[in-house]
Protein backbone atom coordinates (compact mmCIF):
# COMPACT_ATOMS: atom_id res chain seq x y z
CA UNK A 1 0.00 0.00 0.00
CA UNK A 2 2.98 2.62 0.13
CA UNK A 3 2.51 3.09 -3.61
CA UNK A 4 -1.09 4.14 -3.10
CA UNK A 5 0.10 6.34 -0.37
CA UNK A 6 3.08 7.68 -2.71
CA UNK A 7 0.74 8.38 -5.46
CA UNK A 8 -1.87 9.99 -3.77
CA UNK A 9 0.80 12.18 -1.75
CA UNK A 10 1.74 13.25 -5.44
CA UNK A 11 -1.69 13.12 -7.14
CA UNK A 12 -2.69 16.24 -4.36
CA UNK A 13 0.42 18.14 -4.67
CA UNK A 14 0.14 18.05 -8.36
CA UNK A 15 -4.30 19.24 -7.65
CA UNK A 16 -3.13 21.51 -5.45
CA UNK A 17 -0.53 23.29 -7.77
CA UNK A 18 -3.28 22.77 -11.01
CA UNK A 19 -5.90 24.41 -8.59
CA UNK A 20 -4.15 27.28 -8.01
CA UNK A 21 -2.94 27.75 -11.88
CA UNK A 22 -7.20 27.44 -12.84
CA UNK A 23 -7.86 30.15 -10.56
CA UNK A 24 -5.42 32.66 -11.75
CA UNK A 25 -6.27 31.65 -14.96
CA UNK A 26 -9.83 32.08 -14.65
CA UNK A 27 -9.11 35.34 -12.75
CA UNK A 28 -7.60 36.53 -16.10
CA UNK A 29 -10.48 35.64 -17.88
CA UNK A 30 -12.65 37.99 -15.25
CA UNK A 31 -9.81 41.00 -15.99
CA UNK A 32 -10.18 40.24 -19.62
CA UNK A 33 -14.01 40.78 -19.84
CA UNK A 34 -13.60 43.94 -17.74
CA UNK A 35 -11.24 45.34 -19.46
CA UNK A 36 -12.22 44.80 -23.27
CA UNK A 37 -14.95 45.36 -25.27
CA UNK A 38 -17.06 42.42 -25.30
CA UNK A 39 -16.57 41.93 -29.01
CA UNK A 40 -12.70 41.91 -28.62
CA UNK A 41 -13.44 39.23 -25.63
CA UNK A 42 -14.79 37.12 -27.82
CA UNK A 43 -12.28 37.47 -30.69
CA UNK A 44 -9.65 36.80 -28.43
CA UNK A 45 -11.11 33.74 -27.62
CA UNK A 46 -12.66 32.44 -31.16
CA UNK A 47 -8.70 32.97 -32.17
CA UNK A 48 -7.61 31.02 -29.23
CA UNK A 49 -9.83 28.42 -30.22
CA UNK A 50 -9.12 28.14 -33.70
CA UNK A 51 -5.63 27.93 -32.62
CA UNK A 52 -5.87 25.72 -29.95
CA UNK A 53 -7.01 22.89 -32.82
CA UNK A 54 -3.40 23.45 -34.06
CA UNK A 55 -2.34 21.56 -30.88
CA UNK A 56 -3.71 18.16 -32.67
CA UNK A 57 -1.23 17.94 -34.48
CA UNK A 58 1.76 19.74 -32.86
CA UNK A 59 2.37 17.37 -29.87
CA UNK A 60 1.79 14.30 -32.09
CA UNK A 61 1.83 12.50 -28.80
CA UNK A 62 5.51 12.94 -28.83
CA UNK A 63 5.56 14.70 -25.15
CA UNK A 64 3.17 11.71 -23.54
CA UNK A 65 6.19 9.54 -25.02
CA UNK A 66 8.94 11.51 -23.63
CA UNK A 67 7.50 11.16 -19.68
CA UNK A 68 6.76 7.24 -20.31
CA UNK A 69 10.37 6.56 -21.75
CA UNK A 70 12.55 9.00 -19.56
CA UNK A 71 12.37 6.41 -16.66
CA UNK A 72 13.08 3.32 -18.56
CA UNK A 73 16.51 4.89 -19.87
CA UNK A 74 17.29 6.22 -16.54
CA UNK A 75 16.96 2.62 -14.88
CA UNK A 76 19.07 1.18 -17.96
CA UNK A 77 21.47 3.86 -17.71
CA UNK A 78 20.93 4.89 -20.99
CA UNK A 79 21.13 8.49 -20.76
CA UNK A 80 22.13 9.52 -23.99
CA UNK A 81 18.93 8.56 -25.08
CA UNK A 82 17.20 10.81 -23.05
CA UNK A 83 19.26 14.01 -24.53
CA UNK A 84 18.54 12.50 -28.13
CA UNK A 85 14.63 11.77 -27.70
CA UNK A 86 14.21 15.67 -26.46
CA UNK A 87 15.97 16.67 -29.07
CA UNK A 88 14.40 14.74 -31.30
CA UNK A 89 10.89 16.04 -30.49
CA UNK A 90 12.03 19.75 -30.37
CA UNK A 91 13.18 19.06 -33.97
CA UNK A 92 9.82 17.26 -34.87
CA UNK A 93 7.57 19.77 -33.24
CA UNK A 94 9.49 23.22 -34.68
CA UNK A 95 8.85 21.22 -38.31
CA UNK A 96 4.69 21.09 -37.47
CA UNK A 97 5.30 24.54 -35.97
CA UNK A 98 6.74 26.24 -38.74
CA UNK A 99 4.34 24.57 -40.99
CA UNK A 100 1.47 25.82 -39.13
CA UNK A 101 2.79 29.21 -39.09
CA UNK A 102 3.55 29.63 -42.97
CA UNK A 103 -0.27 28.56 -42.89
CA UNK A 104 -1.45 31.41 -40.85
CA UNK A 105 0.82 33.81 -42.80
CA UNK A 106 -0.55 33.19 -46.01
CA UNK A 107 -4.22 32.86 -45.05
CA UNK A 108 -4.04 35.44 -42.17
CA UNK A 109 -6.48 37.78 -44.70
CA UNK A 110 -8.56 35.24 -45.45
CA UNK A 111 -9.48 33.97 -41.98
CA UNK A 112 -9.76 37.55 -40.31
CA UNK A 113 -12.44 37.75 -43.20
CA UNK A 114 -14.31 35.20 -43.67
CA UNK A 115 -14.13 33.06 -39.96
CA UNK A 116 -13.58 35.86 -37.78
CA UNK A 117 -15.02 38.91 -39.47
CA UNK A 118 -12.63 41.43 -37.61
CA UNK A 119 -9.42 43.70 -38.75
CA UNK A 120 -8.01 42.84 -35.61
CA UNK A 121 -8.24 39.45 -35.64
CA UNK A 122 -4.87 39.65 -37.88
CA UNK A 123 -2.50 40.09 -35.02
CA UNK A 124 -3.87 38.47 -32.57
CA UNK A 125 -3.82 35.19 -34.58
CA UNK A 126 -0.04 35.94 -35.52
CA UNK A 127 1.14 36.78 -31.83
CA UNK A 128 -0.85 33.86 -30.69
CA UNK A 129 0.85 31.66 -33.31
CA UNK A 130 4.49 33.15 -32.35
CA UNK A 131 3.81 31.46 -29.17
CA UNK A 132 3.54 28.12 -29.95
CA UNK A 133 7.45 28.11 -30.60
CA UNK A 134 8.63 29.18 -27.09
CA UNK A 135 5.75 27.35 -25.84
CA UNK A 136 7.32 24.58 -27.30
CA UNK A 137 10.27 24.03 -24.81
CA UNK A 138 8.66 24.44 -21.78
CA UNK A 139 5.95 21.92 -22.74
CA UNK A 140 8.91 19.39 -23.49
CA UNK A 141 10.61 20.54 -20.42
CA UNK A 142 7.08 19.63 -18.65
CA UNK A 143 7.32 15.97 -19.65
CA UNK A 144 10.89 15.71 -19.18
CA UNK A 145 10.30 16.65 -15.26
CA UNK A 146 7.25 14.14 -15.18
CA UNK A 147 9.59 11.86 -16.36
CA UNK A 148 12.39 12.30 -13.76
CA UNK A 149 9.28 12.05 -11.94
CA UNK A 150 9.77 15.90 -10.70
CA UNK A 151 6.51 16.27 -9.20
CA UNK A 152 6.80 19.56 -7.99
CA UNK A 153 8.90 21.32 -10.94
CA UNK A 154 6.25 19.36 -13.15
CA UNK A 155 3.40 20.75 -11.42
CA UNK A 156 4.76 24.66 -11.11
CA UNK A 157 5.26 25.23 -14.95
CA UNK A 158 1.45 25.84 -15.53
CA UNK A 159 0.84 28.19 -12.45
CA UNK A 160 4.00 29.99 -13.21
CA UNK A 161 3.11 30.24 -17.05
CA UNK A 162 -0.44 31.71 -16.41
CA UNK A 163 0.50 34.34 -13.76
CA UNK A 164 3.34 35.72 -15.91
CA UNK A 165 0.67 35.90 -18.71
CA UNK A 166 -1.71 37.63 -16.17
CA UNK A 167 1.19 40.09 -15.46
CA UNK A 168 2.05 41.14 -18.58
CA UNK A 169 -1.70 41.38 -19.77
CA UNK A 170 -1.98 44.31 -16.85
CA UNK A 171 0.90 45.76 -18.76
CA UNK A 172 -0.05 45.39 -22.44
CA UNK A 173 -4.12 46.08 -22.19
CA UNK A 174 -3.27 49.39 -23.36
CA UNK A 175 -2.87 47.69 -26.49
CA UNK A 176 -6.34 45.89 -26.69
CA UNK A 177 -6.56 42.61 -28.05
CA UNK A 178 -3.26 42.92 -29.60
CA UNK A 179 -2.31 43.57 -26.00
CA UNK A 180 -3.41 40.57 -24.55
CA UNK A 181 -2.09 37.97 -27.46
CA UNK A 182 1.42 39.71 -27.34
CA UNK A 183 1.70 38.89 -22.79
CA UNK A 184 0.82 35.08 -24.39
CA UNK A 185 3.57 35.10 -26.10
CA UNK A 186 5.48 37.15 -24.01
CA UNK A 187 4.76 34.76 -20.87
CA UNK A 188 6.01 31.56 -23.00
CA UNK A 189 9.28 33.25 -23.64
CA UNK A 190 9.65 33.91 -20.04
CA UNK A 191 8.09 30.51 -18.70
CA UNK A 192 10.75 29.02 -21.29
CA UNK A 193 13.68 30.50 -19.46
CA UNK A 194 12.82 30.44 -16.29
CA UNK A 195 12.40 26.46 -16.46
CA UNK A 196 16.18 26.04 -19.04
CA UNK A 197 18.04 26.27 -15.74
CA UNK A 198 15.73 23.36 -14.43
CA UNK A 199 16.29 21.14 -17.18
CA UNK A 200 19.45 22.06 -17.18
CA UNK A 201 20.04 20.74 -13.64
CA UNK A 202 18.96 17.23 -14.51
CA UNK A 203 21.85 16.61 -16.50
CA UNK A 204 20.97 14.69 -19.27
CA UNK A 205 24.35 14.66 -20.82
CA UNK A 206 25.97 16.53 -23.41
CA UNK A 207 26.01 14.31 -26.25
CA UNK A 208 23.06 13.54 -28.39
CA UNK A 209 22.93 10.36 -30.61
CA UNK A 210 19.72 10.83 -33.07
CA UNK A 211 18.68 6.94 -34.49
CA UNK A 212 15.61 5.42 -36.44
CA UNK A 213 15.02 3.20 -33.97
CA UNK A 214 14.92 6.16 -31.25
CA UNK A 215 12.46 7.68 -33.62
CA UNK A 216 10.35 5.00 -34.05
CA UNK A 217 10.28 3.61 -30.21
CA UNK A 218 9.21 6.97 -29.77
CA UNK A 219 6.63 7.48 -33.03
CA UNK A 220 5.21 3.49 -31.69
CA UNK A 221 4.04 5.10 -28.24
CA UNK A 222 3.05 8.64 -29.57
CA UNK A 223 0.66 7.57 -32.69
CA UNK A 224 -1.93 5.90 -30.34
CA UNK A 225 -1.81 8.76 -28.46
CA UNK A 226 -1.91 11.80 -30.49
CA UNK A 227 -5.04 9.64 -32.17
CA UNK A 228 -6.59 9.73 -28.49
CA UNK A 229 -6.22 13.13 -28.13
CA UNK A 230 -7.52 14.16 -31.73
CA UNK A 231 -11.44 13.60 -29.72
CA UNK A 232 -10.42 15.32 -26.43
CA UNK A 233 -9.00 18.04 -28.35
CA UNK A 234 -12.14 18.76 -31.34
CA UNK A 235 -14.56 18.50 -28.24
CA UNK A 236 -12.77 21.61 -26.12
CA UNK A 237 -12.98 23.69 -29.08
CA UNK A 238 -15.60 22.27 -31.61
CA UNK A 239 -18.30 24.30 -29.93
CA UNK A 240 -16.64 27.89 -29.96
CA UNK A 241 -15.28 28.08 -33.09
CA UNK A 242 -18.68 26.59 -35.35
CA UNK A 243 -20.22 29.73 -33.03
CA UNK A 244 -17.42 31.80 -34.24
CA UNK A 245 -18.59 30.79 -38.24
CA UNK A 246 -22.66 30.52 -37.78
CA UNK A 247 -22.74 33.28 -35.04
CA UNK A 248 -21.15 36.37 -33.97
CA UNK A 249 -18.10 37.38 -31.83
CA UNK A 250 -20.42 38.43 -28.81
CA UNK A 251 -22.01 35.04 -28.65
CA UNK A 252 -18.63 33.52 -28.13
CA UNK A 253 -18.57 36.00 -25.40
CA UNK A 254 -20.88 35.30 -23.71
CA UNK A 255 -20.13 31.27 -24.09
CA UNK A 256 -16.82 31.90 -23.08
CA UNK A 257 -18.23 33.19 -19.55
CA UNK A 258 -20.87 30.71 -19.15
CA UNK A 259 -18.19 27.29 -20.24
CA UNK A 260 -15.52 28.17 -18.07
CA UNK A 261 -17.37 29.14 -14.73
CA UNK A 262 -19.22 25.87 -14.80
CA UNK A 263 -16.24 23.88 -15.50
CA UNK A 264 -14.91 24.94 -12.19
CA UNK A 265 -17.13 22.45 -11.07
CA UNK A 266 -15.06 19.70 -12.53
CA UNK A 267 -12.47 20.40 -9.76
CA UNK A 268 -14.60 17.75 -7.33
CA UNK A 269 -14.36 15.28 -9.88
CA UNK A 270 -10.23 15.96 -10.74
CA UNK A 271 -9.65 15.27 -6.95
CA UNK A 272 -11.51 12.21 -6.94
CA UNK A 273 -9.95 11.31 -10.43
CA UNK A 274 -6.54 12.09 -8.85
CA UNK A 275 -6.69 9.31 -5.88
CA UNK A 276 -8.97 6.72 -8.01
CA UNK A 277 -6.54 5.93 -10.99
CA UNK A 278 -3.55 4.88 -8.36
CA UNK A 279 -6.27 2.75 -6.41
CA UNK A 280 -7.95 1.15 -9.44
CA UNK A 281 -4.34 0.30 -10.53
CA UNK A 282 -3.43 -1.19 -7.15
CA UNK A 283 -6.72 -3.06 -6.56
CA UNK A 284 -6.78 -4.53 -10.52
CA UNK A 285 -3.64 -5.79 -10.55
CA UNK A 286 -4.41 -7.85 -7.07
CA UNK A 287 -7.26 -9.14 -9.06
CA UNK A 288 -9.62 -7.41 -6.27
CA UNK A 289 -12.66 -6.69 -8.49
CA UNK A 290 -15.26 -6.72 -6.28
CA UNK A 291 -13.66 -3.87 -4.18
CA UNK A 292 -13.15 -1.53 -7.38
CA UNK A 293 -17.08 -1.82 -7.49
CA UNK A 294 -18.05 -1.11 -4.45
CA UNK A 295 -14.99 1.74 -3.85
CA UNK A 296 -16.85 3.27 -7.61
CA UNK A 297 -19.95 2.76 -5.98
CA UNK A 298 -19.11 4.60 -3.07
CA UNK A 299 -16.87 7.21 -4.79
CA UNK A 300 -19.84 7.89 -7.15
CA UNK A 301 -22.17 8.90 -4.40
CA UNK A 302 -20.01 10.69 -2.77
CA UNK A 303 -19.10 13.25 -5.84
CA UNK A 304 -23.15 13.40 -6.41
CA UNK A 305 -23.41 14.93 -2.82
CA UNK A 306 -20.53 17.14 -2.84
CA UNK A 307 -21.06 18.69 -6.16
CA UNK A 308 -24.80 19.56 -6.37
CA UNK A 309 -24.91 21.89 -3.59
CA UNK A 310 -22.74 23.75 -6.42
CA UNK A 311 -24.92 23.09 -9.27
CA UNK A 312 -28.17 24.50 -7.01
CA UNK A 313 -26.06 27.33 -7.02
CA UNK A 314 -25.04 28.13 -10.35
CA UNK A 315 -28.62 26.87 -11.44
CA UNK A 316 -30.49 29.35 -9.14
CA UNK A 317 -28.28 32.54 -9.21
CA UNK A 318 -26.67 32.32 -12.90
CA UNK A 319 -27.13 36.03 -13.08
CA UNK A 320 -26.00 37.52 -9.80
CA UNK A 321 -22.86 34.79 -10.56
CA UNK A 322 -22.34 36.83 -13.62
CA UNK A 323 -22.80 39.78 -12.60
CA UNK A 324 -20.69 39.83 -9.59
CA UNK A 325 -17.78 38.37 -11.61
CA UNK A 326 -17.67 39.85 -15.17
CA UNK A 327 -20.50 42.79 -15.59
CA UNK A 328 -24.40 43.12 -16.69
CA UNK A 329 -23.01 42.99 -20.67
CA UNK A 330 -22.75 39.35 -20.00
CA UNK A 331 -26.13 38.37 -18.81
CA UNK A 332 -27.60 36.83 -21.15
CA UNK A 333 -25.27 33.56 -20.94
CA UNK A 334 -27.33 32.97 -17.65
CA UNK A 335 -29.29 30.79 -19.42
CA UNK A 336 -26.38 29.12 -21.16
CA UNK A 337 -24.66 28.89 -17.69
CA UNK A 338 -27.76 26.87 -16.56
CA UNK A 339 -27.84 23.95 -18.75
CA UNK A 340 -24.16 23.58 -19.17
CA UNK A 341 -24.29 23.84 -14.95
CA UNK A 342 -26.36 20.72 -15.64
CA UNK A 343 -23.61 19.33 -18.32
CA UNK A 344 -21.25 19.41 -15.47
CA UNK A 345 -22.93 16.76 -13.51
CA UNK A 346 -22.46 14.36 -16.27
CA UNK A 347 -19.16 15.42 -17.13
CA UNK A 348 -17.75 14.57 -13.69
CA UNK A 349 -19.38 11.06 -13.46
CA UNK A 350 -17.80 10.78 -17.03
CA UNK A 351 -14.22 11.72 -15.76
CA UNK A 352 -14.43 8.64 -12.88
CA UNK A 353 -15.54 5.87 -15.51
CA UNK A 354 -12.87 7.19 -17.83
CA UNK A 355 -10.42 6.85 -14.92
CA UNK A 356 -11.44 3.41 -13.65
CA UNK A 357 -10.77 2.17 -17.60
CA UNK A 358 -7.77 3.85 -17.30
CA UNK A 359 -6.95 2.14 -14.20
CA UNK A 360 -7.88 -1.38 -15.65
CA UNK A 361 -5.36 -0.97 -18.11
CA UNK A 362 -8.44 -0.21 -20.90
CA UNK A 363 -7.30 3.41 -22.86
CA UNK A 364 -8.25 1.87 -25.98
CA UNK A 365 -11.95 2.13 -24.81
CA UNK A 366 -11.88 5.38 -23.93
CA UNK A 367 -10.29 6.44 -27.11
CA UNK A 368 -12.88 4.69 -28.91
CA UNK A 369 -15.55 6.79 -26.59
CA UNK A 370 -14.06 9.72 -26.72
CA UNK A 371 -14.32 9.24 -31.16
CA UNK A 372 -17.80 8.92 -30.64
CA UNK A 373 -18.10 12.06 -28.18
CA UNK A 374 -16.69 14.22 -30.52
CA UNK A 375 -18.11 13.18 -33.73
CA UNK A 376 -21.52 13.61 -31.75
CA UNK A 377 -20.38 17.21 -30.54
CA UNK A 378 -19.88 17.84 -33.98
CA UNK A 379 -22.97 16.92 -35.21
CA UNK A 380 -25.36 18.29 -32.41
CA UNK A 381 -23.19 21.58 -32.54
CA UNK A 382 -23.86 21.74 -36.37
CA UNK A 383 -27.65 21.26 -36.06
CA UNK A 384 -28.54 23.40 -33.29
CA UNK A 385 -25.97 26.57 -33.08
CA UNK A 386 -27.04 27.97 -35.99
CA UNK A 387 -30.67 28.11 -35.06
CA UNK A 388 -30.31 28.32 -31.14
CA UNK A 389 -26.63 30.20 -31.26
CA UNK A 390 -25.25 29.15 -27.49
CA UNK A 391 -27.70 27.96 -25.83
CA UNK A 392 -27.64 24.84 -28.87
CA UNK A 393 -23.75 24.67 -28.03
CA UNK A 394 -24.89 23.79 -24.04
CA UNK A 395 -27.32 21.40 -25.09
CA UNK A 396 -24.69 19.62 -27.67
CA UNK A 397 -22.56 19.66 -24.23
CA UNK A 398 -24.43 18.53 -21.94
CA UNK A 399 -25.76 15.77 -24.49
CA UNK A 400 -22.49 14.27 -25.44
CA UNK A 401 -21.40 13.82 -22.23
CA UNK A 402 -24.74 12.51 -20.85
CA UNK A 403 -24.17 9.71 -23.45
CA UNK A 404 -20.50 9.76 -22.95
CA UNK A 405 -21.52 8.89 -19.52
CA UNK A 406 -24.01 5.79 -19.97
CA UNK A 407 -21.43 4.19 -22.64
CA UNK A 408 -18.89 4.32 -20.04
CA UNK A 409 -20.85 3.13 -17.35
CA UNK A 410 -21.79 -0.17 -19.80
CA UNK A 411 -17.76 -0.73 -20.06
CA UNK A 412 -17.11 -0.61 -16.36
CA UNK A 413 -19.75 -2.45 -15.41
CA UNK A 414 -18.58 -5.03 -18.24
CA UNK A 415 -15.08 -5.20 -16.90
CA UNK A 416 -15.60 -5.24 -13.20
CA UNK A 417 -19.61 -5.84 -12.66
CA UNK A 418 -19.88 -2.66 -10.78
CA UNK A 419 -23.42 -1.61 -10.09
CA UNK A 420 -24.30 2.14 -8.67
CA UNK A 421 -26.26 2.92 -6.08
CA UNK A 422 -29.07 3.97 -7.98
CA UNK A 423 -31.53 4.76 -4.70
CA UNK A 424 -28.75 6.49 -2.96
CA UNK A 425 -28.34 8.52 -5.97
CA UNK A 426 -31.99 9.04 -6.61
CA UNK A 427 -32.53 10.60 -3.22
CA UNK A 428 -29.60 13.27 -3.69
CA UNK A 429 -30.71 14.40 -7.08
CA UNK A 430 -34.15 14.47 -5.57
CA UNK A 431 -32.63 16.72 -2.49
CA UNK A 432 -31.30 19.25 -5.47
CA UNK A 433 -34.84 18.85 -7.14
CA UNK A 434 -36.44 19.98 -3.94
CA UNK A 435 -33.45 22.39 -3.19
CA UNK A 436 -34.05 24.20 -6.02
CA UNK A 437 -37.82 24.51 -6.07
CA UNK A 438 -37.38 25.95 -2.91
CA UNK A 439 -34.93 28.95 -3.75
CA UNK A 440 -37.62 29.61 -7.02
CA UNK A 441 -40.35 29.83 -4.43
CA UNK A 442 -38.59 32.34 -1.86
CA UNK A 443 -37.26 34.20 -5.25
CA UNK A 444 -41.06 34.43 -5.79
CA UNK A 445 -42.75 35.27 -2.23
CA UNK A 446 -39.85 37.37 -0.79
CA UNK A 447 -38.79 40.89 -2.01
CA UNK A 448 -36.15 41.72 -0.64
CA UNK A 449 -32.18 43.01 -2.31
CA UNK A 450 -31.00 40.98 -4.48
CA UNK A 451 -27.67 40.20 -2.30
CA UNK A 452 -29.90 39.52 0.24
CA UNK A 453 -32.26 37.08 -1.62
CA UNK A 454 -28.98 35.06 -2.62
CA UNK A 455 -27.74 34.48 1.15
CA UNK A 456 -31.05 33.59 2.73
CA UNK A 457 -32.62 31.73 -0.25
CA UNK A 458 -29.62 29.81 -0.92
CA UNK A 459 -28.93 28.97 2.51
CA UNK A 460 -32.11 27.73 2.99
CA UNK A 461 -31.93 25.64 -0.15
CA UNK A 462 -29.05 23.85 1.18
CA UNK A 463 -30.32 23.19 4.15
CA UNK A 464 -33.55 21.32 3.02
CA UNK A 465 -30.50 19.36 0.52
CA UNK A 466 -28.81 18.33 3.51
CA UNK A 467 -32.24 17.16 5.14
CA UNK A 468 -33.13 15.04 2.30
CA UNK A 469 -29.37 13.89 2.17
CA UNK A 470 -29.22 12.72 6.05
CA UNK A 471 -32.45 11.91 6.37
CA UNK A 472 -32.57 9.58 4.26
CA UNK A 473 -29.15 8.04 4.97
CA UNK A 474 -27.89 8.76 1.10
CA UNK A 475 -24.08 8.97 2.93
CA UNK A 476 -23.29 6.51 5.74
CA UNK A 477 -20.65 6.16 8.28
CA UNK A 478 -19.71 2.95 6.36
CA UNK A 479 -18.77 4.88 3.04
CA UNK A 480 -16.29 7.46 5.51
CA UNK A 481 -14.56 4.02 6.42
CA UNK A 482 -14.03 2.42 3.43
CA UNK A 483 -12.10 5.76 2.06
CA UNK A 484 -10.50 5.80 4.97
CA UNK A 485 -9.44 2.09 4.69
CA UNK A 486 -7.93 3.08 1.68
CA UNK A 487 -5.25 5.45 2.28
CA UNK A 488 -7.92 8.24 1.14
CA UNK A 489 -7.17 10.15 4.41
CA UNK A 490 -9.33 12.89 5.42
CA UNK A 491 -8.73 15.55 7.70
CA UNK A 492 -9.37 14.83 11.02
CA UNK A 493 -11.48 17.63 11.81
CA UNK A 494 -13.50 16.58 8.56
CA UNK A 495 -13.52 12.92 8.98
CA UNK A 496 -14.82 13.84 12.94
CA UNK A 497 -17.66 15.73 11.23
CA UNK A 498 -18.79 13.44 8.74
CA UNK A 499 -19.03 10.71 11.35
CA UNK A 500 -20.85 12.58 13.37
CA UNK A 501 -23.40 13.44 10.56
CA UNK A 502 -23.58 10.16 8.74
CA UNK A 503 -24.73 7.13 10.77
CA UNK A 504 -24.42 3.54 10.22
CA UNK A 505 -26.91 1.69 7.96
CA UNK A 506 -28.86 -0.32 9.74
Amino acid sequence: MEYIKSAVKNSYLVLFLSLFGIIIGYALRIFLSRSLTIEDFGLFYAVSAFVGLFTIVRYIGLNQALTKFIPEFIVKKEKIKIKSSVVLVLIIQGITILAFTAFVFLFENNLSASLFRSDMAGAVLILMTLSFFPSMFFTVFQSVFQGYQKFKTYALVEPIRISLTFTFSIVFIGLGVAGIALAYLAAAIVTSAVFLFSFHRLGTGPKIELSSDLTKKLFRFAIPVFMGSIALIVINFTDTIVITFFRTLEEVALYQVALPTTQLLLVFSSAIAAVVFPLVSYLYSGKKIQEIGRGIRIITVVLMFVLLPFVILMFSFPEIIIQILFSSQFLPAANTMRILSIGMIFYSMFVVFQTTLDGIGKPFINTKIMFSMAALNLVINLALVPVMGIMGSAVAFSATFLIGTLVGFNYVKKHTSLSLAYLRMAKIFFGAFISIAVIHAIKIWIDVPIYEELIVALLVGWLVFLTVVIGSRCITREDIDFIESKNMQLPASLKRAAKMIFRRRK
